[in-house]
């Protein structure tokens, strides 16, 4: 997998000192072009609130990793999962890029290279399970707050999950 890491965002800070990486949180990003999204999420100031994303993940599947993974990236807003409040601390943002109108499919290209990078994370972070792989909907607060990416391609989670642990298996 090629990481391009040219691209950085400014909309992080660090994780607090106790904070294990144990979850990934999926979302879908609701722009025409990955060019326009990685244009909004890098330049300062320009993101009403900021957000940020660890990862992005094109249409063709380039995965730019725009926050690094040890860092705290701003995509979950209010949140929460398992019970465990504000996901930003302890979890990573993988974003595929999706108009979100609920026509345009996610690509298998950028499926597949999601997976894998999912399967690098929990390599790099072993609290990650596959079950600690969850999407925006599910930890976004008040529920119903935000549908991706579940309503947008559409996207089947447990589907997802089993090509993250075809990854893992062949990075093992």
């Amino acid at each position: 997998m090629n990481i391009d890491r040219t691209h950085r965002s400014p909309n992080f800070n660090h994780r607090p000192h106790d904070a294990i990486v144990s979850c990934i949180v999926l979302h879908a990003d609701g722009d025409e072009s990955i060019a326009s999204s990685i244009g909004y999420l890098c330049t300062p100031g320009l993101a009403k609130p900021p957000v940020s994303y660890h990862c992005i993940i094109g249409r063709t599947g380039n995965v730019y990793e725009l926050v690094d993974p040890e860092e705290r990236a701003w995509h979950a807003g209010v949140s929460s999962f398992n019970g465990i409040p504000d996901c930003n601390n302890y979890s990573v943002g993988v974003c595929l890029s999706n108009k979100q109108d609920g026509k345009e499919p996610f690509t298998e290209d950028a499926l597949r290279s999601a997976a894998e990078y999912c399967a690098y994370l929990m390599g790099k972070f072993p609290a990650i399970t596959l079950q600690n792989i969850t999407t925006h909907t599910v930890v976004a607060l008040p529920p119903g707050r935000k549908c991706d990416p579940e309503k947008c391609g559409p996207f089947n989670l447990s589907q997802f999950r089993e090509l993250v642990a075809d990854y893992r298996k062949q990075l093992a």
